[in-house]
């Protein structure tokens, strides 16, 4: 019964020297955008998620509180975009997709938040925002963002692909594959400095960025070497160039 454990140990092991020998966990970088700041940016919020802080006494600080804390109907709400979302993208989307947070605009609050600079009366067209995660693993994701107005409409587009679009991520990949494959369509890849998930929204489709250091940088508009490598098809990949803008 011993020998069955102590393979899993070394197959664990393995699989953590396999990551750290590619590429440092921390240059394994999220794409995408919440989009938060047209909706509520600047808005005296409070956020509510699980495992929040559970004190009755709710900070200013963008802490979360406690989910159980939230308002009925943004719970409610909750339930309404997570059908819309699944309805539109499909199980198989909807299944790796991760609930992070609400906020909620609370603009009759405005003087509890007078010691921060940032928040203002400004009109806000969101009373509900909610953050998700689209995650392929456990390390990295794409930023999805759903901004909900007083009535309980979805009032933000859906930046991700509806179910006739969609490719079932390859869930096979390594973050070493991803780099030998980068290697393999551009030759000055290395030294590499990031790797990302991103989506294409012209051709609905996410993807892997690999992206090289920026060597030899000046001021002004840099290009930098990288790779576009399909997430459902991991043999699609293709070399790009990006731009980076200096400013000394």
């Amino acid at each position: 019964m011993r020998y069955p454990f102590f393979t899993l140990v070394v197959i664990v092991i393995n699989h953590i020297n396999l990551f750290s020998q590619c590429i440092d966990r921390q240059k394994v970088k999220f794409g995408g955008d919440y989009g938060f700041i047209k909706y509520i940016f600047h808005c005296p919020t409070y956020s509510f998620a699980a495992n929040g802080d559970t004190s009755k006494n709710w900070n200013i600080l963008n802490d979360p509180i406690d989910i159980k804390q939230a308002p009925k109907k943004a719970l409610e709400y909750k339930k309404v975009v997570e059908a819309e979302i699944k309805k539109y993208a499909g199980a198989d989307f909807y299944s790796d997709l991760k609930f992070v947070d609400v906020e909620v605009v609370y603009p009759e609050n405005f003087q509890e938040f007078k010691r921060r600079s940032d928040i203002t009366q400004k009109s806000c067209l969101a009373k509900y925002f909610y953050h998700y995660q689209f995650k392929p693993d456990s390390i990295t994701g794409y930023y999805i963002g759903i901004a909900i107005n007083a009535h309980g409409q979805i009032i933000s587009p859906f930046n991700f692909p509806s179910k006739k679009y969609y490719k079932p991520i390859d869930k096979n990949f390594t973050y070493c594959k991803l780099i030998d494959v980068a290697r393999s369509v551009q030759k000055e890849i290395d030294p590499i400095k990031e790797i990302s998930f991103e989506y294409d929204k012209l051709h609905k489709r996410f993807y892997w960025l690999v992206s090289r250091e920026l060597v030899n940088q000046k001021e002004g508009v840099n290009k930098v070497n990288q790779v576009r490598i399909d997430a459902a098809s991991l043999q699609n990949a293709k070399p790009v160039e990006g731009k980076v803008t200096i400013i000394y």
